[in-house]
């Protein structure tokens, strides 16, 4: 079963994504915290990471930058998600990340990019 990490500083939104996604089989660790994440990186070693991009304290630009320029990470797909469409070619070209996603989205999308992010890289829920 596939781990997914959900970054976002909107408690909200985590409660809802991880419960959308733990019905569909998936196992989602969610985080308001970058620093708390990056410290379950490789105790969990997540197959995805969905990652808002204005978080509390952290720009997750930098975040998914420094996921992607790290040997021990850089294989993990980053799924942005943002309120602000316009971010998307940036997040995907400058940044690294591997697809982007609008808020407030619809869950079928939200399930379709993840399925076809994860079958990308060989795993299946």
């Amino acid at each position: 079963m596939p781990r997914i990490f959900v970054i976002d500083d909107d408690k909200d939104l985590l409660s809802v994504v991880k419960s959308l996604l733990m019905r569909r089989g998936f196992n989602v660790s969610v985080y308001t915290e970058w620093e708390l994440a990056n410290r379950d990186l490789k105790k969990y070693e997540p197959q995805l990471i969905l990652l808002d991009v204005f978080l509390s304290g952290v720009d997750g630009f930098e975040v998914c930058q420094k996921l992607k320029s790290n040997y021990a990470t850089r294989h993990i797909p980053v799924l942005i998600f943002s309120a602000y469409p316009r971010v998307a070619e940036t997040a995907i070209y400058e940044y690294g990340a591997n697809d982007f996603i609008s808020k407030p989205f619809e869950v079928n999308e939200l399930i379709r990019k993840v399925h076809g992010i994860l079958s990308q890289t060989g795993e299946s829920v």
